[in-house]
């Protein structure tokens, strides 16, 4: 049995409304009830996490913007990593020629900055309440800055972009694609992973303590470590082919992590 349950959100814990089940919230909190650690480890802002997390009620080490931020269960910062400020600029100014078709994102420190408010914002963040503020991407201030995303209707949007980040940055940070449409940027050696780890060496764990799940390819590093990685049924089917021997569940609109956490903990 193990004593560490981590759980990626949206598309995973959340259903495709972005929501926690009724039947998602219960398990959880019967878990914890139980003595099993849950953690929840997500592309996410930390305000936006601590929000869904403070409805449940449970208290949680909390990975967020991909493990360029972690707290603890009192709500503090114990990791922190920042793009170098000199990076920020020059990876903005790579948006401009792709800027029709794509969406721009800055997580800088508590806020969360966009050029334009997306239609979608509401709907993706309904759970928590969460809100982006406007700002000038030219004249940003670098400081504090954990993650730079961008967002589009379909990935080969978003190829160009990436393949130039990868060509012009690919040692100095850290990239992935929470989902095939949002191309996310981070510090180097950033992952869920890596924050996992060091969470665990706190509470005295080991990564073979710990089930995971997760849908998306800043999922990967997480799930390969861990004891036991779980790939959603509606996964990415690039994660899929990544880890084509670990286990598959159900659909995220079917509680599927919830209902493999009620058999496993006969809950």
């Amino acid at each position: 049995m193990y004593p560490v349950v981590v759980s990626d959100l949206d598309g995973t814990l959340l259903n495709k409304q972005h929501e926690l089940s009724p039947r998602t919230r219960d398990v959880i909190r019967h878990l914890s009830e139980k003595g099993i650690k849950f953690i929840f480890a997500t592309g996410r802002h930390y305000q936006d996490v601590e929000k869904i997390r403070a409805q449940l009620g449970v208290d949680m080490y909390l990975i967020t913007s991909n493990g360029a931020r972690v707290h603890n269960p009192k709500g503090e910062l114990i990791i922190r990593h920042d793009i170098s400020p000199e990076l920020v600029h020059p990876l903005l100014a790579l948006r401009k020629p792709f800027a029709d078709k794509m969406h721009s994102n800055v997580y800088k420190g508590d806020e969360w900055l966009v050029e334009v408010v997306h239609p979608d914002f509401e709907d993706f963040h309904k759970e928590s309440g969460f809100t982006c503020h406007l700002a000038d991407f030219d004249t940003v201030a670098t400081d504090a800055i954990q993650k730079i995303f961008f967002a589009a209707e379909s990935q080969s949007d978003l190829l160009p972009l990436s393949d130039k980040v990868c060509e012009l940055y690919g040692d100095q940070l850290y990239m992935t694609y929470s989902l095939p449409e949002c191309f996310e940027i981070m510090a180097p050696g950033v992952c869920k992973g890596i924050a996992l780890e060091e969470v665990l060496k706190i509470k005295g764990y080991g990564l073979a303590d710990a089930i995971a799940f997760g849908d998306g390819m800043n999922d990967v590093e997480m799930l390969s470590m861990v004891g036991n990685g779980v790939v959603m049924g509606n996964a990415d089917p690039a994660l899929v082919n990544s880890l084509s021997g670990h286990e598959r569940i159900g659909h995220c609109d079917d509680h599927a992590v919830a209902e493999y956490l009620a058999r496993l903990y006969q809950i």
